[in-house]
C-alpha cells in the first residue's frame, strides 16, 4: 500500500512555444486511492463526441477499493445513473475546486443513506441531487468504493478536478506526484488536405496520408518523399501518448505548429468547457474516423468550430501555398515530454478547376429547410461546422421498405436537426408504436426514435443518416436470476433480474412490494436490475407480493410478479 501522498502546486506549465493564460491556484490534494496507479484514460483524450474530462485509474480488475476525499469539503452533488458516471460524488473544496469521483460500486454509509432517501422520496432509481443540507467530509475520509457502474468499460475510478466557479474540468495531472510519465507522444501519420477548389496535394484534389518514423531524436516523414501542394491546404496529424509502464493509449496535451519558423497554429488542453466538448467532431477529421477508425487532429480550424483551446492561430492554420513552406510540429504531454516533426511542403502550380464541383453548399452560419414530398429537414444555424452539400431523398428498398436519406452520415452535427416524415396510411393504425430506425452500413436497423405530431413522425437528432419507419409491438423480457416464488429470503438478500428489449430499448422500470414503490437498481450495460432487500420497505416475518414493470421506448410494457416471505 502507498502512504498518503500529496503535493502543493503553484505551477505554470511552460513548454517550448507554449504559454499559459490560466495559472492554477494553490492546491493541496491527496491521491484518491491507496493503490499503485495505472492510468487507463488521460485528461482530454479523444472520445466519441467529447473530450475525456478526467483521469481514469485502473483498479486491477477489482471493485471495492476505498476512495478518499482529496481534501476537506462538502458534498455538492450526488448523481446516480444507469449510464454515464454511474454512481458519482461531487465534493466542493474551500480552495475553489470541486473533485468528482465516478463509476463507484457503492457510497460510504452516511452518503448512501442520503441518496437512498432521495430515491424513495422521488420514487426513481436515477437521481441528480444537490443537497440542501451540509454533508461535510474530512481530508482523506472514505466517501465510497471503486466499481464499474454506469458506462464504464471495466472496473476503474474516474476522477476529475473542476473549477468550482466555471465548472470547467482542469487537468488533474499537475495536482499529484504519483503517476509517472517519461514517454514522449507517438506521432504516426500526417494528412495533407486541399481545402478549396483548385487546391491540390501531389497533383490531385484529394487528401494524402504520409506515415511517420522516429530516428535521430525526432520524427520524419517515412522515405522523405517530396510533398507538393497548391492553393489552400491544411495539415492533420494522427498521434497518441503512453505513460510509464502502460500500453494504454492516451491523449496528447498540447500542440504547436510553426510555418517557416513562425508560430502559426496551436492548441492546449489544460481545461475546457463541457458546453464546447462536442466541438471535438470538428477538431478531428470526423469523416475519416467514421470510415477508417483513425483520428486525425486538425492543425487548422473549421469556421464553425468555436472550441476555446486554440492559440497562435494565423489564418486559422490554413496554409496558402504562395511558396514552399517548412512545417514544424511540436507535440507534448502533461509531463512535458516532447515530440518534434519537420517536413517541407513544396509549391506546386495550381490547376484551375481541378476540384471544381459546381455544387451549391449550405452555409454553416444560416438556417436551412430542405423539403420534398417525402421528408422535411430543418438545419439550424451552427449545426454544421463548415459549408456542406446536404441532400435529402427517398427510395424504395425490398428489405427495408422506404428509405429516407437525410444528409451524409460522414458529416458531423453540432446541434439537433429536425426531421419530419408524413406517416403512410399503413402505419397510422399503430399510433405510438411507430418509430424511426437508422440503417447501419451492414444493413441492421437501430432505433432512432421520433414523436408523432399530427400525421407526421418528427425526430430531433444530431445524426445525418439513412432512416426507415419501423413498428415495434414487442415488450421487454424479464428474466429472474433465482427462483423467488414462495421462498423465504432474508434482509441481506438481493433479487436480480435481466431486462432486455430487442429493438427500441428500455425506457423505464418500476418495482413494488405489496404495491409500495421499492428501489430497484439498474446497470444498463449488463442489462441487470437488482433489488437489495436491505434498502426495501420490509419487515422480518412479512409476506410480500413482488411486481416489476418494465417499458420500452415505444410504450410496450412487460410485468413480472412473484411472492416471498422475509425470514425472521
Amino acid at each position: 500500500m502507498l502512504k498518503a501522498n500529496y503535493i502543493i502546486i503553484v505551477i505554470s506549465l511552460m513548454l517550448g512555444s507554449f504559454s499559459d493564460e490560466h495559472k492554477l491556484p494553490e492546491a493541496n490534494f491527496l491521491f484518491p486511492m491507496d493503490i499503485a496507479p495505472r492510468v487507463s484514460g488521460s485528461f482530454a483524450e479523444l472520445r466519441s463526441n467529447h473530450f475525456h474530462s478526467g483521469i481514469d485509474l485502473s483498479t486491477q480488475g477489482k471493485v471495492g477499493i476505498p476512495v478518499k476525499s482529496m481534501d476537506v469539503g462538502k458534498v455538492s452533488r450526488l448523481k446516480v445513473s444507469a449510464t454515464g458516471y454511474g454512481n458519482a460524488i461531487y465534493i466542493a473544496h474551500p480552495n475553489g475546486y470541486t473533485t468528482v469521483y465516478g463509476h463507484l460500486d457503492k457510497y460510504a454509509p452516511k452518503i448512501d443513506s442520503v441518496i437512498t432517501a432521495q430515491q424513495y422520496k422521488n420514487q426513481t432509481f436515477e437521481i441528480d441531487y444537490f443537497p440542501d443540507e451540509t454533508i461535510a467530509v474530512t481530508r482523506g475520509e472514505v466517501i465510497g468504493f471503486s466499481g464499474n457502474s454506469g458506462s464504464s468499460g471495466g472496473p476503474h475510478l474516474h476522477y476529475e478536478i473542476r473549477d468550482t466557479k466555471t465548472e470547467e474540468p482542469v487537468n488533474p495531472f499537475p495536482f499529484q506526484d504519483i503517476i509517472k510519465d517519461d514517454v514522449r507522444p507517438k506521432l504516426m501519420t500526417i494528412r495533407i488536405y486541399p481545402l478549396d477548389d483548385g487546391s491540390t496535394v501531389n497533383g490531385t484534389a484529394t487528401a494524402k496520408n504520409y506515415e511517420l518514423v522516429f530516428y535521430d531524436g525526432e520524427y520524419h516523414v517515412k522515405g522523405s518523399p517530396k510533398i507538393y501542394a497548391s492553393g489552400k491546404v491544411g495539415v492533420g496529424i494522427e498521434m497518441l501518448d503512453y505513460m510509464t509502464g502502460s500500453w494504454t493509449k492516451c491523449g496528447v496535451n498540447k500542440l504547436n505548429m510553426k510555418i517557416d519558423g513562425q508560430d502559426y497554429f496551436g492548441w492546449k488542453l489544460d481545461r475546457f468547457s463541457f458546453d464546447e466538448s462536442r466541438y471535438i467532431n470538428s477538431h478531428i477529421d470526423y469523416a475519416y474516423k467514421a470510415n477508417h477508425g483513425k483520428r486525425f487532429e486538425r492543425c487548422f480550424k473549421q469556421p464553425g468550430n468555436h472550441l476555446n483551446i486554440y492559440e497562435s492561430t494565423s489564418n486559422d492554420g490554413i496554409i496558402w501555398m504562395d511558396s514552399s513552406k517548412t512545417v514544424d510540429i511540436q507535440a507534448a504531454d502533461a509531463s512535458k515530454n516532447v515530440s518534434n516533426l519537420q517536413f517541407v511542403l513544396l509549391q506546386e502550380k495550381s490547376k484551375p478547376g481541378a476540384r471544381s464541383t459546381n455544387i451549391s453548399k449550405l452555409s454553416y452560419s444560416s438556417n436551412h429547410t430542405l423539403q420534398n414530398e417525402n421528408v422535411r429537414c430543418f438545419i439550424p444555424k451552427g449545426a454544421l461546422y463548415e459549408d456542406a452539400n446536404i441532400t435529402i431523398a427517398a427510395k424504395a428498398d425490398l428489405k427495408n421498405g422506404m428509405i429516407y436519406q437525410v444528409g451524409d452520415k460522414d458529416i458531423p452535427l453540432h446541434k439537433n436537426i429536425r426531421i419530419s416524415l408524413p406517416i403512410p396510411g399503413q402505419f397510422k393504425i399503430w399510433k405510438d408504436k411507430v418509430c424511426l430506425a437508422s440503417i447501419t452500413n451492414a444493413g441492421k436497423k437501430e432505433y432512432a426514435g421520433g414523436q408523432i405530431i399530427s400525421d407526421s413522425l418528427v425526430l430531433n437528432t444530431r445524426n445525418f443518416d439513412n432512416y426507415t419507419l419501423v413498428v415495434d409491438t414487442v415488450g421487454p423480457t424479464i428474466t429472474a436470476h433465482q427462483n423467488i416464488k414462495g421462498r423465504v429470503f432474508y434482509t441481506n438478500s438481493t433479487f436480480a433480474f435481466t431486462i432486455n428489449d430487442d429493438f427500441s430499448g428500455i425506457n423505464s422500470f418500476n418495482g413494488y412490494l405489496n404495491d409500495k414503490w421499492t428501489l430497484f437498481e439498474y446497470d444498463a450495460k449488463s442489462k441487470k436490475i437488482t433489488c437489495p432487500l436491505a434498502k426495501a420497505p420490509i419487515k422480518k416475518g412479512g409476506k410480500y407480493q413482488l411486481k416489476l414493470i418494465v417499458k420500452d421506448n415505444c410504450g410496450n410494457q412487460s410485468t413480472m410478479e412473484s411472492n416471498f416471505t422475509v425470514g425472521s
